[in-house]
């Protein structure tokens, strides 16, 4: 598998290279093979290395190859239009080591990095630069092997594949490789955020070494991400050590206690986490930033496949709000199967909007009905999802049920096609208010209303958290970071970790905090739900807050559920686990991550099984791991054979 890590790093490197001031003309002056090594040891090389790295993450989060994240899980299913490869991981079906998930740029990332950290201790920098870019380098391998070992694992007495561990530079190619025991890369990463949370600093300065690359690592990242790999190995049982939950736990409370030392905390309102102008802001641990500022990555450049910036999460979670609307009602539209009308759409593309590729869709029995039931005292439905529409074009009245006609929709005079502009009038055209109603709801209703019974996996509630507002045309994508580690997921670790190590009261603490968190409201927020939904007024807005916490509590039936010890077994009642889990939901929906933490938790199965229809039929123990890519297979030519993980 070598072979793969000597071409991909010259081709990684040598594209990196060219986006640092006057290298272009040394890489046509200079033979590669003898140039990499050197150029490492100094200054510039170090650096060349690291922000390539990062430039490397923001690929690797990009895309409509994020879609792995949310297949086959509780909470998401493939979209309408989603590839053939979403739909076979949805379903647990065809998955193979020709289609699955591919991370062969990780490995040429490792080896820079392996080459930062063989040269960077004779490049003429001061100590402690030289320290924090050591430190940057370990972080960033640790991450990369993190990510590659949750998704592919190593080798145990019972699996016979997974990844192979290099901790040296590889500057000659070889086709021989094998994976390498699980223990041996767990305690690796662990050993890398180690060492990089004693050295890298404790928060992102003026200074920062590695600046308009985002919001690099910090110490705080660092022991975020050392708290969730002791977390990860603590589950497996053939490589768990006794101490691994106590750690976590122990680590996420020092951040938590000493959150201000690292730049950290809540926001008293969930709503202002999604805000672009909080995207650095207290609550983000760790991000992989898109360059509005950086004009490698962005710049407001037009892209070739049409729109700005390079981030494509905005975009997989939208339906095709335009085409598949109408305002004409039937009789039996609550029945089975559901129907939407599609005749008189009252919606056309616009900048607000936004523009539509149904890749992912919510799993609505587990996420409307059951993570998100309570939409009243929990703000976190409103601030994740858009569940309404405002007409923005002229369109014939609607036939009601009986077949009269409804009132005639008033359209928005807010309708760019050229900016981002938050419509301030016009009649709702779609409603999706998260209940069932009345077919005479219905009928006096000028729009379309869409129940849960008719969520599918092409009209749904639309995740609205990653909107871009610096957009400037209809089929833009977003050039906002992508947040990776908030803030809000270290009180979520703490609890996973209390509860899996038997402090049920601790765990209890953290989940109050987040879920109180979210309780709280403020009138300008209202103007982003239905009308008629749950708000409050800056005359109630103390009482209904006040009284919203309280409510949001645990309640005795939670507390007694969480604690309930884990179970894995399929068909088992419920335990504390899928109380934490539903608060990860509530609290991170949409961000690229569910597929690990049900993997993490080893509840996959059980919780496919549980909620997820579709996949439950085929879904196995063996699909906690994804297959070896073929072509990492293909290429060890010498010796033993590369290895596939089991079942596949």
């Amino acid at each position: 598998m070598k072979i793969i890590y000597k071409t991909s790093f010259i081709a990684a490197f040598a594209a990196m290279l060219t986006t640092a001031p006057g290298c272009k003309k040394l890489l046509v002056e200079e033979p590669r093979s003898e140039f990499y090594p050197t150029y490492f040891s100094t200054p510039g090389g170090i650096k060349a290395g690291l922000t390539g790295v990062y430039s490397d993450l923001r690929g690797f989060y990009q895309g409509e190859g994020q879609v792995h994240y949310y297949m086959g899980t509780d909470e998401s299913q493939s979209g309408g239009s989603a590839n053939p490869g979403a739909v076979n991981l949805n379903l647990y079906t065809g998955i193979n080591s020709s289609n699955t998930i591919d991370f062969a740029g990780l490995w040429s990332d490792i080896n820079t990095l392996n080459g930062v950290l063989q040269y960077a201790e004779t490049a003429a920098l001061d100590a402690p630069v030289k320290a924090q870019y050591i430190a940057q380098a370990k972080f960033l391998r640790a991450y990369c092997y993190f990510h590659l070992v949750q998704t592919y694992g190593g080798t145990t007495a019972t699996q016979k594949s997974g990844i192979p561990l290099h901790k040296e530079f590889i500057t000659a190619a070889t086709t021989a490789d094998a994976p390498a025991p699980l223990a041996d890369i767990y305690n690796f990463i662990i050993q890398d955020f180690t060492d990089a949370a004693a050295g890298l600093p404790a928060t992102i300065t003026a200074s920062n070494l590695l600046a308009g690359v985002g919001k690099t690592a910090t110490s705080a990242s660092a022991k975020a991400y050392l708290a969730k790999a002791y977390l990860t190995r603590g589950y497996l049982s053939e490589v768990a050590q006794s101490g691994d939950f106590q750690k976590a736990a122990d680590l996420t409370a020092e951040l938590i206690s000493n959150k201000g030392t690292y730049g950290l905390d809540l926001f008293q309102d969930y709503n202002d986490v999604t805000k672009p102008a909080n995207d650095y802001g207290k609550e983000t641990v760790f991000a992989i930033d898109f360059g509005f500022a950086d004009p490698t990555y962005s710049g407001r450049t037009e892209q070739g496949t049409g729109g700005f910036g390079l981030n494509n999460l905005p975009v997989l979670h939208r339906w095709n709000y335009i085409s598949l609307a109408g305002v004409d009602n039937s009789t039996g539209i609550d029945a089975v199967p559901q129907k939407i009308n599609t005749a008189k759409q009252p919606m056309q593309r616009d900048v607000y909007n936004g523009r539509p590729y149904i890749r992912v869709a919510p799993w609505g029995p587990y996420t409307a009905e059951v993570a998100f039931a309570d939409q009243v005292h929990d703000t976190r439905w409103d601030a994740t999802f858009q569940t309404f529409w405002i007409c923005n074009k002229t369109v014939a009245a609607g036939v009601t049920s009986t077949g009269g006609l409804k009132g005639v929709l008033v359209p928005t005079t807010i309708n760019s096609l050229t900016s981002y502009q938050p419509p301030i009038n016009g009649d709702t055209a779609i409603l999706m208010p998260g209940v069932d109603v009345t077919m005479a709801r219905r009928d006096a209703f000028k729009g379309l209303i869409v129940t849960p019974k008719q969520y599918s996996n092409n009209v749904f509630p639309v995740v609205k958290k990653f909107d871009d507002i610096l957009r400037t045309g209809m089929n833009d994508f977003s050039s906002r970071p992508i947040v990776l580690m908030r803030f809000s997921e270290v009180y979520l670790m703490n609890a996973e970790a209390n509860y899996m190590a038997g402090k049920l009261s601790e765990a209890a603490a953290s989940l109050n905090v987040i879920r109180q968190r979210a309780a709280f409201r403020t009138p300008a927020d209202a103007a982003f739900i239905p009308k008629g939904q749950f708000s409050v007024t800056s005359a109630n807005q103390a009482t209904a807050n006040a009284a919203n916490a309280a409510a949001m509590l645990l309640t005795p039936a939670q507390v007694a559920q969480l604690a309930v010890p884990n179970s894995t077994t399929p068909g088992s009642s419920l335990c504390g686990m899928d109380l934490i889990l539903e608060e990860y939901t509530r609290e991170l929906y949409g961000d690229p991550r569910r597929w690990y933490d049900l993997v993490r938790t080893r509840q996959l199965v059980r919780r496919v099984k549980m909620y997820n229809s579709p996949g439950a039929a085929n879904v196995q123990e063996f699909h906690m791991r994804r297959p070896i890519p073929q072509t990492q297979i293909n290429a060890v030519l010498t010796g033993p054979k590369y290895p596939q993980n089991n079942g596949y």
